[in-house]
């Protein structure tokens, strides 16, 4: 089995930071694998295989460095968005290509190459965009919901946007709960809404408390088992590796994931 390096590895070996390094991996250009934790690794032939790419002096434009152009301009985002969705099939897809542009607007704000208040723009556009569209869906009557919301230490809720977005589209409803909620709150609304049959959580990379997550996990995962409701846990916040319940959902597939678990949670029934 080929030796698998640390990120502080690939950038001494490229001779770059290791910001860029995280920014090529999370954005596709750089070959990587996720350990148990979600910790980046390399293999030596993907650096090798990146640096002869780059070495032929090919642009290293991506639809990640297209998406925020589109954002930064006056232009209909929604209009962008519809049409992201004819081109690529789903808006499961369109999730997927906009994860890494969430990873690059972050790279780029703490790098300082956008303001506190270009990233907000940029952030705010999209979000728009996403609620409207996500509005704008049918859905059935009896339609299934999921609680959406981020742990209270979290305020950034732009994949809570895309994973709004998957759901409208395979017919469920959002309860919205959005930034920074206290896991009691949660395990409340589970308990006495029986409308909801899944529940999804978010915490990004800026959530540095394990401690947090692992009680988050803890007791909703104790509710939702109750109450035999689904649990999610999304972002590349530092989750529990095997939560006790509950599924982990990460990394460039994690809509992918999300699409796939929707259709075995479906069917649920929350306990009366």
């Amino acid at each position: 089995m080929a030796q698998l390096l640390s990120t502080s590895d690939a950038a001494r070996i490229i001779g770059v930071g290791t910001t860029s390094v995280k920014r090529w991996a999370d954005t596709g250009l750089l070959d990587c694998v996720r350990t148990a934790g979600g910790h980046r690794r390399f293999t030596r032939d993907a650096l090798d295989r990146f640096v002869r790419l780059q070495s032929h002096d090919e642009p290293v434009a991506t639809e990640v460095d297209r998406w925020i152009d589109t954002l930064s301009s006056e232009m209909s985002h929604e209009l962008a968005l519809v049409r992201a969705r004819n081109r690529l099939g789903s808006w499961r897809h369109v999730a997927d290509e906009l994860d890494p542009v969430l990873v690059e607007l972050g790279h780029r704000w703490s790098a300082g190459e956008l303001s506190i208040a270009d990233e907000h723009i940029l952030t705010e556009r999209l979000s728009r965009a996403l609620a409207r569209i996500s509005e704008s869906l049918p859905l059935a009557p009896n339609a299934p919901t999921c609680l959406l919301a981020c742990v209270e230490s979290e305020g950034y809720t732009l994949g809570l946007s895309l994973a709004e977005l998957c759901l409208r589209e395979m017919g469920w409803a959002s309860l919205w709960l959005g930034a920074r909620t206290p896991a009691e709150a949660i395990t409340e609304r589970v308990r006495i809404d029986t409308r909801i049959r899944l529940v999804g959580l978010s915490a990004t990379e800026a959530c540095l408390d394990p401690t947090l997550l692992r009680r988050v996990v803890a007791s909703v995962g104790a509710v939702c088992s109750e109450r035999n409701v689904g649990l999610i846990l999304g972002g590349r916040g530092p989750w529990p590796d095997a939560p006790s319940y509950g599924a982990r959902l990460w990394g460039m597939d994690g809509f992918a994931k999300l699409e796939k678990h929707l259709r075995g949670t479906r069917g649920r029934r929350p306990a009366p």
